[in-house]
């Protein structure tokens, strides 16, 4: 009876390192260490892009005149709401992205920050600065538009 006992026992074990194998390498597993690079490098020169742009739009001033017909003079003011709007979400854009690279410097890039979750990669990789898994972002939208 003793080797009936110790025979399941030992077929048991290798099973479970076999089903944590098949867990690490699933399509939605953590990010690893070169994929992370990857990512930061792509928020770096996002980042940059972005900066570069608010620059340009700093250095360009509206064409104001007092001369001029109504026309004009609404051209001009659509001129100024179309570059205030971009750069509105050039700064929401550049948050996003410092958070992301502020979660790899401290380890916690990848992780939902509401669940605590792994984020999937796919996600990830859609959507580097994503900060919340599919089920939590699903669940924060139905309860914004209720």
């Amino acid at each position: 009876m003793a080797t009936k006992k110790t025979k399941p026992a030992k077929t048991r074990r290798p099973a479970k390192k076999a089903h944590k194998k098949r867990a690490a390498a699933a399509p939605g597993a953590a990010i690893s260490k070169p994929e992370l690079a990857v990512i930061q490098r792509f928020l770096l020169a996002k980042r940059k892009e972005i900066l570069d742009i608010m620059r340009k739009n700093q250095d360009m001033e509206p064409i104001t005149s007092e001369v001029g017909d109504e026309a004009d003079q609404a051209g001009q003011s659509l001129e100024k709401e179309m570059i205030f709007e971009l750069s509105d979400n050039e700064r929401n854009a550049l948050d996003q992205i410092e958070g992301a690279l502020r979660k790899i410097e401290k380890g916690a890039y990848g992780l939902c920050e509401s669940c605590q979750k792994p984020i999937m990669k796919q996600r990830l990789k859609a959507m580097p600065f994503a900060r919340y898994c599919i089920g939590c972002q699903s669940t924060s939208e139905r309860a914004v538009i209720s």
